[in-house]
């Protein structure tokens, strides 16, 4: 069987600069080492952008270490998939096979830019057949299905990175065919697919094995399964936070074309451990209703952002335009009830438990993300404020008392002087959610050891 670094090579493969339409479909019936003679061939310049954080220089050392791979090179890129089933996001999956060595591997992409919204509502209870699972984890479950490979390999090993992680470890439980799945980052599932699922879960998760980078924030989402191994990351600090979460972090490079992963000695970084229970204690203070609409929320932020949204709003549309939106998107709905309790529940968390925002600015200062420690400050002030509860409160009656004008010339001077477009009618309902986010913190308890991972 191929071993975690070969693995995990076999993931960088699904991560090819599409820019330079080098895309992994233009390969499939070919070997990998007849895939990388013609990547050698036409190698990029160094300084290109290849996305995750990776240049050129970068990309050329890895298809020098995969044509190096005796192994990898034999292996055939036997099938590519992209989800275009209903409810499919786009998301990519291939399967690389050796005969000879009777071992297939099906590898998932991470998260495709339809499919942000589906990553969030794996957060709650859904509306598959079953109630907990996704319709593109069921998706990836049918896909692979399809493929027969039972019939022709005796190792069947299923990997994936980010939500692919997820994708593989979803098939993992289901699917006894499989012999292993190696996840990367993957994110885990919810509170009710974990007690839906507890006897499927304790007899698969053996399985299992979660490869995980000390600071990811991926891996520590909801409920994980499965065995842990954590890495320290490449010793490039300029790649910083976000980049951490990039499959290529796991590679430490070193001399003439060689590659290692370093284990860590901890489990995951404490300062994420206490944003992970949280996040945990935060959902399961909600009824199933409210829960499902936070995860819609998240879901439709994230799309936005991330997804499909930026291809659509175009390169002309301005930050501006974009803080406009997703202020009007936060007015919509159930969504402004959402939000006061998602904000309500965050400052009265860290009046019980000052160690959330301590840790949320500890990870800004390593490295170096001022907005990750401007939060933290804000929320350590706003909660240690002795005023803040008549301030916001003197809001709410502003937002009673003050006539229509008033909000009127609000508008026109946040227009003017920092492009918010925001009408005055919704500046109003803003200052009136104020009291309601102090009138609803003073309701909340927070509960000892609700944050905590479900284990089965």
């Amino acid at each position: 069987m191929l071993s975690t670094g070969e693995i995990l090579l076999l993931n960088q493969l699904m991560y090819c600069p599409e820019e330079e339409k080098r895309s992994i479909d233009e390969y499939q019936g070919n070997t990998i080492g007849e895939w990388m003679d013609s990547w050698s061939q036409r190698p990029l310049t160094e300084e290109a952008e290849c996305g995750l954080c990776m240049k050129g220089k970068e990309w050329n050392r890895i298809v020098r270490l995969i044509a190096g791979n005796l192994r990898l090179c034999r292996m055939k890129n036997h099938d590519v998939h992209w989800d275009e089933a209903d409810g499919g996001g786009g998301g990519l999956s291939a399967v690389f096979v050796e005969p000879c060595l009777g071992e297939a591997v099906v590898v998932f992409r991470g998260t495709a830019a339809g499919e942000w919204r589906d990553d969030f509502l794996g957060g709650a209870a859904t509306g598959e057949q079953d109630g907990v699972s996704t319709i593109q984890q069921k998706n990836a479950r049918e896909w692979y299905c399809s493929l027969g490979l039972p019939k022709y390999f005796s190792e069947i090993t299923v990997t994936g990175h980010s939500k692919g992680g997820n994708k593989a470890k979803y098939i993992a439980l289901m699917e006894t065919s499989v012999s292993r799945c190696l996840s990367f980052d993957g994110q885990g599932f919810s509170d009710e697919f974990v007690k839906k699922y507890q006897q499927r879960i304790r007899e698969r998760q053996p399985v299992i094995e979660n490869h995980n980078m000390e600071y990811d924030y991926v891996n520590i989402l909801l409920n994980d399964v499965g065995r842990a191994i954590y890495y320290q990351r490449f010793a490039d600090e300029a790649r910083g936070f976000w980049e951490t979460h990039c499959v290529n972090a796991f590679f430490w490079f070193g001399e003439e074309n060689t590659c290692f992963l370093v284990r860590s000695g901890k489990t995951k970084a404490k300062e994420l451990q206490e944003v992970n229970r949280f996040l945990n204690s935060c959902l399961r203070s909600l009824p199933e209703e409210k829960k499902i609409a936070a995860m819609e929320l998240l879901g439709a932020i994230a799309e936005r952002r991330l997804g499909d949204g930026k291809a659509e709003r175009g390169d002309g549309k301005s930050e501006e335009e974009e803080r406009n939106y997703l202020i009007r998107l936060l007015l919509q709905g159930e969504n402004p009830d959402v939000l006061v309790y998602l904000l309500a529940y965050l400052l009265k968390y860290q009046q019980v438990e000052p160690g959330l925002a301590d840790s949320i600015e500890r990870i800004g200062e390593r490295f170096g993300v001022l907005s990750m420690q401007r939060f933290a400050k804000i929320i350590e002030g706003i909660s240690a404020w002795k005023y803040s509860g008549v301030f916001m409160s003197g809001a709410g009656i502003l937002a009673a008392v003050m006539p229509e004008a008033f909000w009127d010339k609000l508008h026109k001077f946040l227009a003017d002087s920092y492009g918010i477009t925001v009408s005055g009618k919704d500046l109003q309902s803003l200052a009136a959610r104020f009291a309601q986010v102090m009138q609803l913190q003073s309701k909340i308890r927070i509960l000892p050891g609700k944050g905590e991972d479900l284990h089965v």
